[in-house]
C-alpha cells in the first residue's frame, strides 16, 4: 500500500468547514469557512476531533512526527539527527521509495536535514522565509495596496522601508517578485507538483510521499478574489496592506475592530486558497485510482490566533493554548471505514500509524499508537495531551504565565510550577475557572507533572517543579535527548540580514 502524509502549517482545527459543523457551526455573525476539498476528504476519513500538537512549533512538531519520540519532554527547534529511526528510513526496509515535496523552507534551509532520510526531495520556492533572491528593487506585489484602515501606522516608513524592515516581508517580496497569476503562489505550485508525482507513480504500490504545505502560515497573503469572499465592504478590492503584517500593528490594543476583522479575513482567505489547490491534488489522487491502494493522513503542526486572544489577538503564543494546539487530523485507509473519533491523539501517533500501514515494526523508544486501531476500537487513545515549546524557553519566562499546556479533550490547564498560578479553562481559552473546579485543576496538575517526568524532563527541572517553584530555576539542565547541534549552527537562519 502507498502512503501519503500531508502536513499543513498553521491550520486551525476550527477552520475546516467539516469541523465547524461538528462544533455547531460558525459563531453568530461569522461567515462559514469555505474548505470544500478538505470537507470532501473528511467525509471519507476518520476525523480525529481531539488531536493536539506536542512539541511546538514547526520543526519541533515535524521532529515528533518523523521520529515518533517525545524529545525529553519536547523537541527543541534543532536540526534532525541523522542516526535516529525515521518514517522514510524504516519504510525503506519494507521496500518503500520515499519522496519529500515541500514549500516549508525550514525543512532544509539552514541545514535542518529533513531531506536526509528521503530517496528524493523537491523544494518549492516562495513561502514566508524562503530567501531565493535579493535585489535593489522594492515593490509591492500586485495584490498589495495601502489600506485606509491602517493609516496612522508606520507612517514614517516609505513602501521600500515597510518591506525592508520586516524580516519576513523582505524575503517574501524579493522571492516572489513579478508574481501575477494565482498559479504562481507557492501553495498552488506545491499541490500541482504533488499531483504530478501522483501521475508519475500511479502504478506503484510502494511509495511514501510527505507533502508539506507552509500555507496558511503568515503572511496571510491570498489573491484578491479569495479575500473578498469574507469581506462585505463593497469598496474593498481585496488587496492587502503589508503594514497589517507587522506585529506592532496587528496587535496594537487600539487597532480598530474593522481593521482586526480585515486581518482575520485574510487568514480565512489563505485557508480557502490553500484548500482550492489541495483540491487539484485530491482530484489527481482519485483520477489515478490511488484512493484504492493508498493510505492518506492529513494534519497540521499547530494553529494560531486570529483576533481571538486577549492581549495578543494575532499570531502564535507560547505555551500553546486551544487556538494553537488543537489541530485537524484526518486518516483515510481504503476499506477501513470513516467517522468521527474523539480520542485524544498527538503527533507521535502519526508516526506509529504510518509505520503500521507500511507493515514495519514500531521501533523501541517510540511512543505512539496506531490511529486506525484507536478509531476502530481496540486502543483507547490518551488520557491527556501535553503541548509546549522547548524547555530552554523556560529560562527568563515568568513561570506564572505557564510553561506548557495540558488538554483532556474538554479542559485545558496552563501549567505553572505553583498550583495556584495554573489557569483552567474550557477548551483552552476564556475565563480561568480553577477556583470553581479545584479538584479537576489539581488532578490535571498532578497528571501533567507525572507525564512530563515520564517524557524525560531533566531531574533538576523535575526537582524544581516538585518544589512548586519554591527553589530557584536551575541554570544548567538538559534540553533534549537529541544530539547537540554542530558548533556555529543557528536555527534562526531566516533572521540573518540578507546583506550579511
Amino acid at each position: 500500500m502507498n502512503i501519503i502524509l500531508l502536513i499543513i502549517d498553521t491550520l486551525r482545527y476550527d477552520h475546516l468547514g467539516a469541523n465547524q459543523e461538528i462544533e455547531g457551526g460558525p459563531e453568530e455573525g461569522e461567515k462559514p469557512i469555505r474548505t470544500p476539498n478538505l470537507d470532501r476528504l473528511a467525509e471519507r476519513c476518520w476525523n480525529f476531533t481531539n488531536a493536539y500538537s506536542a512539541s511546538f512549533p514547526t520543526i519541533p512538531h515535524r521532529t515528533d512526527v518523523i521520529t515518533g519520540r517525545y524529545g525529553a519532554p519536547f523537541h527543541p527547534w534543532k536540526l534532525l539527527d541523522c542516526d535516529v529511526p525515521t518514517i522514510p528510513r524504516i519504510l525503506a526496509e519494507e521496500g518503500y521509495r520515499s519522496q519529500l515535496i515541500h514549500d516549508t523552507p525550514h525543512l532544509v534551509n539552514g541545514g535542518h536535514r529533513f531531506d536526509y532520510p528521503f530517496n528524493a526531495w523537491k523544494p518549492v520556492r516562495g513561502a514566508e522565509v524562503d530567501r531565493a533572491w535579493f535585489s535593489d528593487s522594492w515593490e509591492y506585489m500586485d495584490n498589495w495596496a495601502d489600506d485606509p484602515l491602517f493609516e496612522g501606522y508606520l507612517e514614517e516608513m516609505s513602501r521600500e522601508e515597510i518591506l525592508k524592515n520586516h524580516h519576513a516581508l523582505r524575503l517574501y517580496s524579493q522571492t516572489n517578485r513579478g508574481r501575477e497569476r494565482e498559479e504562481e503562489w507557492n501553495a498552488a505550485k506545491l499541490f500541482r507538483t504533488g499531483a504530478q508525482f501522483l501521475k508519475d507513480n500511479a502504478a506503484r504500490e510502494n511509495f511514501f510521499l510527505w507533502l508539506d504545505c507552509f500555507d496558511p502560515h503568515e503572511p496571510w497573503d491570498a489573491p484578491p478574489e479569495y479575500v473578498k469572499v469574507y469581506d462585505d465592504d463593497p469598496d474593498f478590492e481585496g488587496k492587502i496592506d503589508p503594514r497589517s503584517y507587522y506585529p506592532q500593528v496587528r496587535n496594537d490594543p487600539g487597532l480598530p475592530d474593522q481593521a482586526k476583522e480585515r486581518i482575520k479575513n485574510t487568514y480565512k482567505a489563505k485557508v480557502t486558497f490553500m484548500d482550492r489547490w489541495l483540491g487539484e491534488f485530491l482530484d489527481e489522487f482519485e483520477r489515478q485510482g490511488l484512493d484504492e491502494k493508498t493510505a492518506l493522513l492529513l494534519t497540521a503542526d499547530h494553529g494560531t490566533n486570529v483576533g481571538d486572544r486577549e492581549g495578543h489577538p494575532f499570531g502564535k503564543t507560547n505555551p500553546p493554548l486551544e487556538n494553537e494546539a488543537h489541530v485537524p487530523l484526518l486518516l483515510y485507509v481504503p476499506g477501513e471505514g470513516s467517522g468521527n473519533c474523539d480520542s485524544l491523539v498527538q503527533p507521535q501517533d502519526v508516526f506509529a500509524t504510518l509505520i503500521e500501514q507500511g507493515g514495519a515494526e514500531i521501533p523501541q523508544g517510540t511512543v505512539g499508537e496506531d490511529l486506525l486501531k484507536i478509531a476502530q476500537g481496540p486502543l483507547a487513545g490518551r488520557d491527556f495531551a501535553l503541548s509546549g515549546g522547548s524547555v530552554d524557553g523556560w529560562r527568563g519566562r515568568d513561570p506564572e504565565e505557564g510553561l506548557f499546556s495540558v488538554f483532556d479533550g474538554k479542559w485545558c490547564l496552563r501549567f505553572a510550577p505553583k498550583p495556584e498560578d495554573c489557569k483552567l479553562t474550557e477548551r483552552g481559552d476564556g475565563e480561568d475557572v480553577s477556583e470553581e473546579h479545584p479538584q479537576l485543576a489539581e488532578g490535571l496538575y498532578q497528571e501533567a507533572l507525572a507525564e512530563i517526568k515520564f517524557r524525560g524532563l531533566d531531574p533538576a527541572l523535575v526537582d524544581w517543579l516538585e518544589s512548586e517553584g519554591e527553589k530557584d530555576l536551575p541554570q544548567d539542565f538538559q534540553i533534549t535527548d537529541a544530539h547537540p547541534a554542530p558548533p556555529g549552527w543557528n536555527g534562526s537562519y531566516w533572521n540573518r540580514p540578507v546583506e550579511e
